[in-house]
């Protein structure tokens, strides 16, 4: 016999499939339970998180523009070129912070819909509810936890897979990374008016925005990874749980005839 939640093959005797342990005669899902699609959310998460991720990094190569520039207006002795070294870092901040926003909403919608749909899984444990999926990343010192347990509460619960907890954690460890060095580099200013000071302020900018290009394509590589696998699998199981859950409805008779 085939178990329903993972596929695999089981004797026909046993409740719980020895390659899931799951119910193998529970339901799928809950014939009436609130299910939201993930797979075009998912897919727009996706790209906007590749694009982000190609901003950020293509903003820590750009760093070097306003660096020459400094350094340039420091031979020359330019404060207009210097004051234009920063209006282009003002730009390249601006449109890598634009990528992020966008991404960060997508994948904050992804994630809340994700975690709805556990509650139409028979054998999901119990955890934090949906709302922690939004809310969680806006409460100070508590972001710093709470929505990497939300994705590993949905992953688990959506992937029959051993490396959950390690994809989770990198992810999360190059999104903090990632996060805290932009945070520090965003708060740096130089140590005085000089020119000798600026060309050290952009070079510091330029080893900040190095880590924190590093730190984003490890949390990019591996969120993209956990929205397809979670996105695929929900799909899969909300699909094969609606199917099962079709009523069975007679031929139609044909009028005049008489039906045994």
């Amino acid at each position: 016999m085939t178990c329903p939640h993972c596929s695999a093959v089981n004797p026909a005797t046993g409740i719980y499939c020895r390659a899931c342990g799951l119910d193998r005669s529970a339901p799928l899902i809950h014939p009436y339970a609130k299910l939201y699609s993930v797979h075009g959310i998912g897919l727009a998460a996706v790209a906007a998180v590749v694009v982000s991720t190609v901003l950020t990094v293509l903003g820590a190569a750009l760093a070097l523009v306003p660096g020459a520039m400094a350094e340039q207006a420091q031979a020359d002795r330019d404060t207009d070129l210097l004051q234009r070294a920063y209006l282009v870092e003002l730009a390249i901040t601006g449109v890598d912070v634009l990528g992020m926003l966008v991404a960060g909403v997508l994948v904050i919608i992804w994630l809340y819909r994700a975690r709805v749909n556990l509650d139409a899984f028979p054998e999901a444990q119990s955890g934090l509810v949906a709302g922690w999926a939004i809310g969680g990343w806006f409460i100070p010192f508590a972001n710093f936890v709470i929505p990497c347990r939300v994705m590993h509460q949905v992953a688990s619960a959506s992937l029959q897979h051993r490396r959950v907890g390690l994809f989770t954690g990198l992810w999360w460890a190059g999104y903090v990374v990632s996060f805290a060095t932009s945070q520090i580099s965003g708060r740096m200013e130089p140590d005085a008016n000089t020119f000798a000071a600026h060309v050290a302020y952009f070079d510091d900018m330029l080893g900040f925005g190095v880590v924190e290009a590093v730190a984003t394509v490890l949390a990019g590589f591996f969120l993209v990874k956990l929205i397809l696998s979670i996105s695929g699998a929900q799909t899969a199981r909300i699909e094969r749980g609606r199917a099962a859950h079709v009523p069975v409805v007679p031929a139609a008779v044909p009028s005049g005839t008489i039906s045994l």
